[in-house]
């Protein structure tokens, strides 16, 4: 009894697991075991991999570099070398010392010298500066590859919305023609309309797979730039992007960034107002270099070691200051130095009025059209629900036989664009977001580390 019912357990077990690998096998895509992407782990992922990122990095390592070793110009100058001297005889001898014959004389020499530009602090100052400005644009890098990682993202989403609504209109649309293939057997239903039914859904089908394979192609696309080698599926939808941005940029927000733009506390500005700092600087190193006076010191020790001055140790200083007359000269090599780096001050500083007009007119067109997309999105939900209730109840009709089916494609064909039309919109609001974003220098959703 024992053995019989052990069978059996084993043979439901085998049936069980044979049951459930023909299930997992045949499982839909939703059905499978697909990683899923936050939109934050896409932005970290190119900010990983990016390679302008990358060259960014490394430009801003340069000058973190050069802003903190900007004082090694004054860095004293070592030099040791071993001299081997022949004195010759005179080739017209004299009264006095007798040097008919050779002397060689060899030796050691160290020598060390400083030299000092009256342009040393200008010069530092400038380099800092620089690292400054070199920071902020790699800032502004990080943002203009998450902006297009984001829309990348939300035009994915958009897409994969649109391939939903097509699955849910064949599903429809082949519900309908089998319906109206049974009527037309009944007698009930003109050949006209049946066929028109049955062309229907076979026009969505080619169309379908269009939009998936364009679906694909372009996931591929985003995989490469986010550097991503598998495939995953995206999170979250636009209407829920959309709602979080707009909690993270409220009123208090909108308040807050207005105040900071009309102040030019903004990424762009700043990076203009640190250009004219270095510009300013550099006209301030510029002029010390042409007009200003060098110090040089030096200091040698010469220990000879063999020959006639045998033991003998030699030692030299000097002190001297270079001053570059011919640089007062209008027409001068300096002087045309000096006024090229004046003009570049001039030029920054049309750039840096420019720029902030442009900001506070792009932040007020941004913030308007962001209020008159909250008026757009609410009228397309409402059409939205008007199209579903009159595709409900013109399909009920038609199932009565109190409409005609072209009135039933119509009122599908408004539901599906009304749908559509909705999350284009909600797409159209998110874009307008990340100008914001990129604008101020804010970003409502970044990438975090795990």
């Amino acid at each position: 009894m024992f053995k019989k019912f052990l069978i059996l357990s084993v043979l439901a077990f085998f049936s069980a697991f044979v049951f459930a690998q023909g299930l997992s096998e045949n499982a839909g895509p939703e059905e499978k075991n697909v990683k899923s992407l936050r939109l934050e782990d896409a932005l970290n992922l190119a900010i990983k991999n990016n390679v302008s990122v990358k060259r960014e990095r490394i430009l801003l390592d340069a000058a973190k570099r050069a802003s903190s070793h900007s004082w090694n110009s004054v860095l004293p100058s070592f030099f040791v070398s071993a001299n081997d001297e022949l004195e010759m005889p005179d080739i017209a001898g004299g009264s006095g010392k007798n040097n008919a014959g050779f002397q060689n004389n060899f030796g050691l020499e160290g020598k060390i010298s400083i030299g000092i530009s009256s342009d040393f602090f200008a010069s530092m100052q400038k380099t800092k500066l620089d690292y400054e400005a070199k920071r902020i644009s790699f800032e502004e890098a990080i943002s203009e590859i998450a902006g297009q990682v984001k829309e990348f993202y939300f035009s994915l989403l958009l897409a994969k919305e649109n391939i939903d609504f097509l699955k849910e209109n064949l599903e429809s649309a082949k519900n309908q023609a089998l319906q109206n293939e049974e009527r037309y057997r009944k007698g009930i239903l003109s050949e006209m309309e049946y066929l028109s039914s049955k062309v229907s859904y076979e026009k969505l089908k080619p169309e379908l797979k269009s939009k998936e394979l364009a679906y694909k192609k372009t996931t591929k696309d985003f995989y490469l730039y986010i550097g991503l080698e598998e495939d995953v599926q995206l999170q979250g939808s636009l209407e829920e992007f959309v709602k979080a941005y707009k909690d993270f940029f409220n009123a208090e927000m909108k308040t807050r960034l207005a105040e900071n733009v009309n102040a030019g506390e903004i990424p762009s500005v700043k990076n203009i107002e640190k250009q004219i700092e270095a510009a300013k600087k550099n006209v301030a190193a510029t002029r010390l270099s042409y007009y200003g006076p060098r110090a040089n010191l030096s200091y040698a020790v010469n220990p000879l070691l063999a020959g006639g001055d045998k033991g003998r140790i030699k030692q030299f200083a000097s002190i001297g200051i270079s001053i570059p007359v011919e640089n007062i000269l209008p027409f001068s090599k300096g002087a045309d130095s000096i006024r090229a780096a004046e003009d570049s001050v001039n030029v920054l500083q049309l750039r840096f009025a420019e720029k902030n007009k442009k900001v506070r007119q792009e932040f007020s067109y941004i913030i308007q059209s962001l209020n008159q997309k909250d008026e757009s999105i609410d009228s397309f939900k409402s059409f939205v629900s008007l199209a579903q209730a009159n595709y409900d109840t013109t399909k009920f009709a038609y199932s009565k036989g109190m409409t005609e089916f072209l009135s039933l494609q119509n009122a599908l064909k408004e539901n599906f664009e009304a749908k559509l039309n909705l999350q284009k919109d909600f797409l159209e609001t998110l874009k307008l977001y990340l100008s914001l974003e990129k604008l101020c220098g804010i970003s409502a959703i970044s990438p975090v580390e795990e």
